[in-house]
Protein backbone atom coordinates (compact mmCIF):
# COMPACT_ATOMS: atom_id res chain seq x y z
CA UNK A 1 0.00 0.00 0.00
CA UNK A 2 1.68 3.62 -0.51
CA UNK A 3 1.58 5.92 1.64
CA UNK A 4 -1.24 8.24 -0.42
CA UNK A 5 -3.35 5.21 0.08
CA UNK A 6 -2.38 4.76 4.04
CA UNK A 7 -2.32 8.67 4.66
CA UNK A 8 -6.16 8.83 3.18
CA UNK A 9 -7.68 5.97 6.28
CA UNK A 10 -9.18 7.21 8.61
CA UNK A 11 -9.94 4.21 10.34
CA UNK A 12 -6.53 3.34 12.07
CA UNK A 13 -6.52 2.47 15.10
CA UNK A 14 -3.83 3.40 17.32
CA UNK A 15 -3.46 1.80 20.55
CA UNK A 16 -3.54 3.72 24.02
CA UNK A 17 0.02 2.63 25.65
CA UNK A 18 -0.76 0.41 28.46
CA UNK A 19 0.18 1.14 32.03
CA UNK A 20 0.53 -1.07 35.20
CA UNK A 21 -1.89 -0.11 37.08
CA UNK A 22 -0.12 -1.70 40.55
CA UNK A 23 3.30 0.78 39.37
CA UNK A 24 0.75 4.00 38.62
CA UNK A 25 -0.80 3.34 42.42
CA UNK A 26 3.28 2.98 43.79
CA UNK A 27 3.79 6.16 41.88
CA UNK A 28 0.78 7.69 42.87
CA UNK A 29 1.74 7.07 46.60
CA UNK A 30 5.00 8.52 46.35
CA UNK A 31 3.18 11.69 44.33
CA UNK A 32 1.03 12.11 47.26
CA UNK A 33 4.28 12.74 49.93
CA UNK A 34 4.49 16.05 49.78
CA UNK A 35 7.70 16.16 51.58
CA UNK A 36 9.65 14.74 48.22
CA UNK A 37 11.42 12.33 50.00
CA UNK A 38 10.34 9.06 49.44
CA UNK A 39 11.64 6.61 47.40
CA UNK A 40 11.44 3.19 46.70
CA UNK A 41 13.76 0.57 44.78
CA UNK A 42 12.87 -1.03 41.50
CA UNK A 43 14.12 -3.07 38.29
CA UNK A 44 12.56 -2.14 35.70
CA UNK A 45 12.80 -4.09 32.10
CA UNK A 46 12.77 -1.26 29.19
CA UNK A 47 12.91 -1.17 25.73
CA UNK A 48 14.24 -4.95 26.78
CA UNK A 49 17.10 -3.54 28.78
CA UNK A 50 17.46 -4.05 32.88
CA UNK A 51 17.47 -0.48 34.69
CA UNK A 52 17.32 -0.27 38.80
CA UNK A 53 17.40 2.43 40.83
CA UNK A 54 14.99 3.98 43.20
CA UNK A 55 11.94 5.58 42.17
CA UNK A 56 11.08 9.03 43.27
CA UNK A 57 8.17 11.38 42.25
CA UNK A 58 8.88 14.13 39.73
CA UNK A 59 8.57 16.94 42.54
CA UNK A 60 11.65 14.74 44.21
CA UNK A 61 13.53 14.30 40.54
CA UNK A 62 12.98 17.90 39.52
CA UNK A 63 14.31 19.45 42.85
CA UNK A 64 17.49 16.89 42.63
CA UNK A 65 17.37 17.92 38.84
CA UNK A 66 17.82 21.72 39.34
CA UNK A 67 20.27 21.21 42.10
CA UNK A 68 22.83 18.74 39.87
CA UNK A 69 21.89 22.01 37.33
CA UNK A 70 23.74 24.02 39.85
CA UNK A 71 26.78 22.28 40.15
CA UNK A 72 27.70 21.71 36.21
CA UNK A 73 28.24 25.89 35.90
CA UNK A 74 28.26 27.26 32.45
CA UNK A 75 24.67 27.79 31.07
CA UNK A 76 23.20 25.44 33.68
CA UNK A 77 21.28 29.02 34.24
CA UNK A 78 19.59 28.79 31.29
CA UNK A 79 18.67 24.89 31.53
CA UNK A 80 17.05 25.62 34.95
CA UNK A 81 14.91 28.40 33.58
CA UNK A 82 13.21 24.76 31.45
CA UNK A 83 12.29 23.72 34.07
CA UNK A 84 10.45 26.48 35.23
CA UNK A 85 9.22 26.65 31.98
CA UNK A 86 7.64 23.16 31.82
CA UNK A 87 5.43 23.69 35.35
CA UNK A 88 4.45 26.76 33.60
CA UNK A 89 3.00 24.99 30.70
CA UNK A 90 2.05 21.26 32.91
CA UNK A 91 -0.34 23.93 35.31
CA UNK A 92 -3.31 23.61 32.66
CA UNK A 93 -3.11 19.61 31.74
CA UNK A 94 -5.04 16.88 34.13
CA UNK A 95 -3.57 14.70 36.32
CA UNK A 96 -3.60 11.65 33.91
CA UNK A 97 -1.62 13.60 31.37
CA UNK A 98 1.24 14.27 33.89
CA UNK A 99 1.52 10.34 35.04
CA UNK A 100 3.21 9.58 31.90
CA UNK A 101 6.99 9.39 33.03
CA UNK A 102 8.79 7.25 35.71
CA UNK A 103 12.07 8.85 37.24
CA UNK A 104 14.55 7.16 38.87
CA UNK A 105 17.64 8.31 41.04
CA UNK A 106 21.02 6.36 40.93
CA UNK A 107 19.89 4.75 37.69
CA UNK A 108 22.04 1.58 36.82
CA UNK A 109 21.80 -0.07 33.40
CA UNK A 110 22.63 -3.18 34.01
CA UNK A 111 24.64 -4.55 30.63
CA UNK A 112 25.54 -7.99 31.92
CA UNK A 113 27.27 -9.90 35.31
CA UNK A 114 30.10 -10.35 37.00
CA UNK A 115 30.03 -13.65 38.56
CA UNK A 116 31.94 -15.20 41.70
CA UNK A 117 31.74 -17.77 44.62
CA UNK A 118 30.00 -14.94 46.62
CA UNK A 119 27.34 -14.08 44.27
CA UNK A 120 26.41 -12.13 40.77
CA UNK A 121 27.18 -8.42 40.28
CA UNK A 122 25.09 -6.86 37.78
CA UNK A 123 27.34 -4.18 35.68
CA UNK A 124 26.57 -1.07 33.74
CA UNK A 125 26.71 2.13 33.27
CA UNK A 126 25.07 4.52 36.24
CA UNK A 127 23.11 7.56 35.61
CA UNK A 128 22.21 9.86 38.71
CA UNK A 129 18.74 10.75 37.30
CA UNK A 130 16.74 8.95 34.70
CA UNK A 131 13.62 9.60 33.22
CA UNK A 132 10.76 7.08 31.08
CA UNK A 133 7.80 6.74 30.25
CA UNK A 134 5.30 4.66 32.21
CA UNK A 135 4.14 2.90 28.62
CA UNK A 136 7.82 1.46 27.84
CA UNK A 137 8.09 -0.55 31.08
CA UNK A 138 7.48 -4.14 29.97
CA UNK A 139 7.86 -5.84 33.39
CA UNK A 140 9.17 -4.99 37.21
CA UNK A 141 9.76 -5.62 40.63
CA UNK A 142 10.39 -3.65 43.37
CA UNK A 143 13.97 -3.84 45.13
CA UNK A 144 17.50 -4.12 42.89
CA UNK A 145 19.73 -7.21 42.12
CA UNK A 146 22.51 -7.97 44.49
Amino acid sequence: MSEEQAAGHSHVVRPEPVRDVYLMMILAMLEEDSTNKSALSVTLQVGGALVTGELISHGRWQDEFRAWLATIGGSSDVLATVIDAVNRELQDQDEDELMQFLHLRDAKFITNYAGSMEGITPQGPERPLWRTRIAEVQGWSLGRPQ
